[in-house]
């Protein structure tokens, strides 16, 4: 009996697990122009660099909410939180990275 519940309990995760995945994806692509949009204004207008943190932000996000995903009440605010963090920090990368060369 103790292996028909592993067994479940494993088929209970494994569908878990294709919930959260079916409806991150479904929930990116419904806020990916806004967060888009949100990106361009805190990238400074360049849509290179917006485009490069769309990217790092939508591989951040799905590596968090698989371990999140029960405690995130708005999706929204959350993912654009999280793009505007990473914004942030791009910024603050390149700002190291001049500063160094200015050193030199």
């Amino acid at each position: 009996m103790k292996l028909d519940s592993q067994i479940s309990t494993i088929s209970k995760q494994s569908a878990l697990a294709l919930d959260i995945r079916s409806i991150f994806w479904q929930q990116w692509q419904q806020y990916r122009d806004y967060l888009y949009c949100c990106c361009v204004k805190w990238m400074g207008g360049n849509q290179t660099d917006a485009e490069d943190a769309l990217s790092r932000a939508m591989l951040k996000a799905w590596e968090k909410v698989q371990k999140y995903a029960g405690e995130i009440t708005n999706f929204k605010a959350w993912l654009t939180t999280l793009t505007h963090n990473l914004c942030v920090d791009i910024h603050r990368e390149r700002s190291r990275g001049a500063n160094r060369v200015e050193d030199i």
